[in-house]
């Protein structure tokens, strides 16, 4: 299937994108206005080139021992973002493809724990698109899922717009997800996966220990200029 180019997208003045990203991505507007016609949708979802993991196939329980928190500083120049990322945690580009020249992707490794953070970064996005695939993504988990909680992400001076959801429920594969956007130049995707049958009941001592990181990694994010 060939995927739609990318495009630029249109850009609200900066005295209006508070009001802009409150009123369009709180998580039930957005879902009464884009459910009814996900399906008639999917092919464009793919735009932006949102990198996704299929369910994670059953293995095993995974050993609850997490290790002492630790952090340093990421900053790369083949990345236009800095953020705080765990010392025992790895940071892992992805090989691009040539059918997607404005996207990026990595995993942030956390090897002692068997998960990743799976990235992806999409240059001069089409922002809409982006949007929409990430609200597809979060929706393939609501059949197992209890409930949404979403945490806006709004700091005008650090140029830094986006949402924390996590996704509750206790066979819910990946439960925190998120994405961040300069509302101009940048968009960033992230989700959350354990590598073990999804049982977050037994895993949440790993869950809650991994929602620090992510809260640090949001918290710390920086665009370079």
């Amino acid at each position: 299937m060939k995927h739609p180019p990318h495009f630029s997208p249109k850009i609200p003045k900066r005295t209006e994108e508070s009001e802009h990203f409150r009123q369009k991505h709180s998580w039930l507007k957005r879902i009464r206005n884009f459910l009814p016609f996900l399906t008639a949708t999917v092919p464009a979802l793919f735009a932006c080139a949102c990198r996704e993991t299929p369910i994670p196939k059953p293995r095993a329980y995974m050993r609850i021992e997490v290790p002492k928190k630790s952090y340093r500083d990421f900053d790369t120049l083949a990345y236009p973002f800095t953020f705080r990322i765990p010392a025992y945690a790895r940071f892992k580009p992805v090989p691009s493809q040539a059918e997607y020249p404005n996207t990026r992707w990595a995993d942030i490794e956390f090897p002692g724990l068997d998960a990743r953070i799976y990235l992806s970064h999409v240059y001069k996005p089409d922002l809409d698109s982006c949007l929409t695939s990430t609200l597809f993504f979060i929706q393939r988990h609501m059949s197992k899922s209890t409930g949404v909680d979403e945490w806006e992400i709004n700091k005008a001076g650090e140029r830094k717009y986006g949402y924390l959801y996590h996704i509750k429920g206790n066979d819910v594969a990946s439960t925190y997800q998120f994405y961040l956007t300069d509302s101009n130049l940048h968009f960033v995707r992230g989700s959350l996966y354990i590598n073990c049958v999804p049982n977050n009941d037994s895993l949440a001592p790993v869950i809650n220990f991994l929602k620090t990181d992510i809260d640090t990694l949001l918290e710390s994010w920086q665009w370079k200029r």
